[in-house]
């Protein structure tokens, strides 16, 4: 262990290390949204389009990344600017590629009461350099049905309790379960833009922390994590997703116009 005197050197040394790479004062934990709990690690590189979204130097939102230039998310997470950080499946990582975005693009039909229509784009400042690591998943090119295995991820704590907080992005095996089945438990679902998916057993799903993670299924970009519901205990309520493929036109369109 460092001795007194060669602890404010080493401190002052990480610090300009950290500076350096862009990476200086970045926090991983603020509940803003869904979380991962009873998930397991991802295997590694498994989403290279998955990116982490920090506003004033913390965590703020999961992201997908559609475009070298345009990143998928929920519009509840709007902010004036963020630092994207991609390519790395660790929430601060000082190898990772960070790039700054300051336009964003909130659905015209967005509720910020109801979080009906909450999806939004964001525009980066410059283009994602893609690598193995960091690339783009594809819109969906149709909406995939009831009983779809599907695959959602993301950060933040992993404990009922927050008392646990992961290194590395977390996954959970879910099913998109039917709109009849979800309606039992949320009465006022946007019936055609959102969809439900839940675990067999209740017993891992998303929670609070990782709004604008997303759902794959099939390979398929299918949802993105919705706004948070609490408590979280188990056996868990099915997760609410934003329906992507409904929204196939405005993002297209949205991105045309504004690249």
């Amino acid at each position: 262990m460092a001795g007194p005197r060669l602890q404010p050197l080493l401190l002052l040394l990480l610090s300009l290390a950290l500076r350096s790479a862009g990476q200086e004062g970045l926090h991983p934990a603020q509940d803003t949204g869904e979380r991962i709990i009873n998930g397991n690690v991802c295997p590694r590189g498994s989403h290279p389009w998955q990116v982490a979204l920090y506003y004033n130097n913390k965590f703020k939102c999961a992201g997908v990344l559609v475009n070298q230039q345009w990143v998928l998310t929920v519009a509840h997470c709007h902010q004036s600017e963020y630092i994207v950080q991609m390519g790395s499946d660790l929430l601060v990582d000082v190898r990772a590629q960070r790039i700054r975005a300051t336009e964003s693009f909130i659905h015209p039909r967005y509720n910020n009461r109801t979080n009906n229509h909450d999806i939004m784009l964001v525009k980066l400042h410059s283009p994602a350099t893609l690598s193995p690591i960091v690339n783009t998943i594809n819109l969906p090119s149709s909406c995939k049905g009831n009983a779809t295995s599907c695959t959602v991820s993301g950060w933040d704590v992993t404990t009922m309790h927050g008392a646990t907080k992961p290194s590395r992005l977390m996954c959970s095996n879910v099913n998109i379960i039917s709109y009849q089945e979800c309606k039992q438990s949320y009465r006022n679902l946007l019936k055609k833009y959102m969809l439900c998916a839940a675990t067999p057993n209740g017993f891992s799903n998303s929670c609070k922390g990782d709004s604008g993670s997303p759902l794959i299924c099939e390979g398929s970009l299918q949802g993105l994590v919705f706004a948070g519901y609490i408590p979280c205990t188990t056996p868990f309520k099915p997760v609410i997703y934003t329906r992507v493929c409904m929204y196939r036109k405005w993002l297209n369109n949205t991105m045309k116009a504004n690249s």
